[in-house]
């Protein structure tokens, strides 16, 4: 048994048995004053944190955080007072074993809900272990299928845990990652990536007080295509290719899909043309990157088609969500691989690479071809730069 499912069942346990004994008035009244308190923590934590510091950064969370956490132990204190007055009148009415039975149901809803709820900041968090065990949980996988998307707060906490740098895929938990498929051969990926390796070209922004780095390859005569997440907030934009390094602007930024075309002249590589033709499960390729912030070589990878679907993650900012339909790879994704081409055996590019699995080091997410296509056309009819939104962080 996944341990994770083991602590849910242990706790669900417990929550029954309390909850017999406290019963469902009394719940009802205690977990009320919980949730008011927690939403009078929801809208002043932001405000109360403002006071305390300007930048969206972890002293806001933790503020924001303790807020809550005080909002939400004054309404439970409140609402048990007072279920303890209706308990007993419930009682006195003779609704005590029906009273007991729908305590019981009710408080292993609320403990399973509230795993739901933390286990969607767990797959964020930078133990893999842990994040791998929250990801293979029968019981959360089932819950994630029959619950809508957790609340817009726990997206907010999300974004600030993540510390990869990529997009969230999903709103909610990850979709688990289906059976492992059969990688190429590594004669057959370097081939693939043969036809598109001059054409793969280092990303680099100054933004944000730093150098963001990427990856991007040539979709156009003149014109680069990347993640958005590469670029945000840039106020400068390199691409560094066989001949050396040029300068460019960006002239599409969609931080909803993650993509972004920038404009360059003198690109020593041949555009890559898209294969928007939907790519069935093992279907084998490669997908090719500069992993690694610091001056690097191009890798390739052996990757493989395990899945295609449309994910409902949220934008590179972690506020709004977005539907996406992704490739399901095996093949692992790093820092810096961000923007590089997921190629098919014939040189053209099935897939835009944007994220990691969370769960899973040798899986990776590419946003397909036809997800891009407009975008890539667009951004090849244009040279006016475009501005390039805030930083991610």
């Amino acid at each position: 048994m996944n341990i994770v499912d083991g602590i849910i069942g242990v706790l669900a346990a417990i929550a029954a048995f309390r909850g017999y004994r406290r019963g469902l008035v009394g719940q009802v009244f205690e977990y009320g004053g919980g949730l008011a308190g927690l939403a009078a923590g929801v809208v002043l934590g932001p405000r109360v944190a403002s006071r305390f510091t300007e930048e969206a950064g972890i002293t806001a969370v933790v503020i924001s955080l303790v807020v809550v956490f005080i909002g939400l132990s004054l309404g439970q204190v409140v609402g048990h007072l007072l279920g303890s007055r209706f308990a007993r009148l419930a009682r006195k009415a003779h609704f005590g074993p029906l009273n007991a039975m729908l305590g019981a149901v009710s408080g292993v809803l609320v403990v399973v809900v509230a795993f739901w709820i933390t286990a969607s900041l767990l797959v964020q968090a930078p133990s893999r272990p842990v994040a791998r065990s929250v990801g293979r949980s029968r019981v959360l996988a089932v819950l994630n299928s029959a619950l809508p998307e957790p609340p817009n707060v726990v997206a907010y906490l999300r974004h600030y845990l993540d510390t990869s740098g990529f997009p969230q895929v999903f709103a909610g938990l990850p979709r688990q990652i289906g059976p492992p498929v059969d990688l190429p051969g590594r004669a057959s990926a370097r081939r693939a990536a043969s036809k598109a390796q001059g054409s793969t070209v280092r990303v680099l922004a100054a933004a944000c007080g730093g150098v963001q780095v990427g990856s991007g390859w040539v979709s156009g005569g003149d014109t680069v295509t990347t993640n958005a997440h590469v670029v945000a907030g840039a106020g400068e934009v390199t691409v560094e290719d066989s001949e050396g390094r040029h300068s460019g602007a960006v002239v599409l930024f969609d931080p909803g899909t993650d993509v972004a075309l920038v404009h360059i002249e003198g690109l020593a590589g041949p555009p890559l043309e898209l294969a928007t033709t939907p790519q069935a499960r093992s279907q084998p390729g490669a997908t090719l990157g500069f992993p690694g912030t610091a001056a690097g070589r191009l890798v390739i990878h052996r990757a493989a088609v395990q899945d295609r679907y449309q994910a409902n993650g949220l934008d590179i900012y972690g506020r709004s969500p977005v539907a996406r339909e992704v490739y399901e790879l095996r093949s692992p994704v790093r820092e810096g691989d961000s923007g590089g081409p997921f190629v098919l055996p014939d040189g053209r590019v099935a897939g835009v690479v944007f994220a990691a699995s969370t769960t899973d080091g040798d899986t990776g997410y590419a946003l397909t071809a036809s997800e891009v296509a407009s975008q890539v056309a667009a951004g090849a009819a244009t040279t006016r730069p475009v501005p390039t939104g805030p930083c991610t962080r």
